[in-house]
């Protein structure tokens, strides 16, 4: 009895550790620990996993979509801007084949100045209504302004989640580009 109730506290401390890597998103006491379950075996480090999956906390999960692809595309058209002018400009997640853009995770991006253009928004978030949800995709509205003459890439960084029907990717700090000509 001893053994079951000892199995019990270190499964659910292992649950509660797994959960707090989870970002936004709620903690239910015991989730994930079976009535009667044994502990899981320690297991030395491993390099952090791309994907979680929120029904199935704890279980190892795949590095890469189906068939070992991405797993999203980022797609945004060339932007175009005068020097003081401003415009909203989208930028697509299109997840690979068999997933789709996770809603109920707290998407974020922000978009690194260059010398000719900016955001005229610090953060661009699911809860600011900047990332909304079109089919499968997540489209991202940035709000852009031209500085000064000029071409490159502005760099984005983005936290957001695709999942399949069994299992979801949190990608934390994907680099991203928007090609921008400021005349």
């Amino acid at each position: 009895m001893r053994t079951l109730w000892m199995a019990s506290v270190v499964a659910m401390s292992l649950a509660a550790v797994v959960a707090c890597n989870r970002e936004g998103e709620a903690v239910q006491p015991g989730a994930g620990v079976q009535p009667g379950a044994a502990a899981p075996q320690a297991q030395a480090p491993q390099a952090a996993a791309p994907a979680v999956a929120p029904a199935a906390a704890g279980q190892a999960q795949p590095e890469a979509a189906p068939g070992g692809d991405k797993q999203y595309t980022a797609i945004a058209d060339a932007v175009t801007l005068k020097v003081g002018a401003t415009g909203e400009f989208k930028l697509t997640i299109k997840p690979a084949a068999g997933l789709h853009f996770n809603a109920e995770y707290p998407a974020k991006f922000a978009v690194t100045a260059a010398p000719f253009a900016k955001s005229t928004k610090d953060k661009l978030s699911s809860k600011g209504g900047e990332v909304k949800i079109e089919g499968e995709n997540g489209v991202v509205s940035v709000p852009l302004q031209g500085l000064a003459a000029g071409s490159g890439n502005l760099e984005i960084v983005g936290s957001f989640s695709v999942c399949s029907s069994e299992q979801c990717y949190m990608l934390r700090d994907e680099k991203l580009a928007m090609k921008v000509t400021v005349n």
